[in-house]
């Protein structure tokens, strides 16, 4: 019982000495009050531990502590997970969607640079860089082809023209800058 005791008492003191570098080490005094929470939680914790080790329930507070920190830490890697699989499944979406827009645009006889598409929730837009202006009867088949087949509505729907090629097309220089001042002429 006594080495016990100067165990808790020896803890206390470290505990002490590191919640004092800690607070000096606190980048911005805002951030203090959290660091005292948690350190405050910690504290009360550890006064704890004597008595619920007196009444012989320490190793069942250590124990159910351990087994709900698990479970949040699986219910999290969880989380992530499926998050990470929603990506991969969007940018795979946006890619067929890019390869099949390039599709429908190369049926009406309009000539595709690039195709950018986002989707964001149920809203699917897409920006098309043609190399010249396309008729009025070729832009209103894809933008009836593209309504039609996926939902893509003439508000997120826009066609931008490049007057220098490909090259000029919603680049950028090794400078910063976009390459071919006044490059892209945008036809929405």
């Amino acid at each position: 019982m006594k080495a016990e005791l100067y165990q808790w008492m020896k803890n206390l003191a470290v505990f002490y000495i590191f919640f004092t570098a800690l607070l000096h080490l606190v980048p911005d005094k805002k951030y203090e009050k959290y660091v005292r929470l948690f350190m405050g939680l910690l504290l009360i914790f550890m006064m704890c531990t004597p008595v619920f080790s007196l009444l012989g329930k320490g190793e069942e507070l250590a124990n159910s502590f351990q087994v709900h920190f698990e479970g949040e830490e699986q219910l999290l890697e969880e989380k992530e997970a499926e998050d990470l699989q929603i990506l991969y499944l969007k940018k795979g979406y946006e890619q067929e969607l890019k390869e099949k827009i390039a599709a429908a645009a190369e049926n009406t006889g309009i000539k595709l640079i690039d195709t950018a598409v986002h989707i964001e929730g149920e809203r699917v837009s897409a920006v098309l860089y043609v190399r010249e202006e396309p008729k009025a009867e070729q832009e209103r088949r894809i933008l009836d082809d593209l309504r039609e087949t996926w939902g893509i509505g003439e508000g997120e729907l826009a066609l931008r023209i490049s007057l220098y090629g490909e090259n000029a097309v919603d680049r950028a220089s090794a400078s910063g800058t976009p390459s071919g001042s006044g490059g892209d002429a945008g036809v929405s």
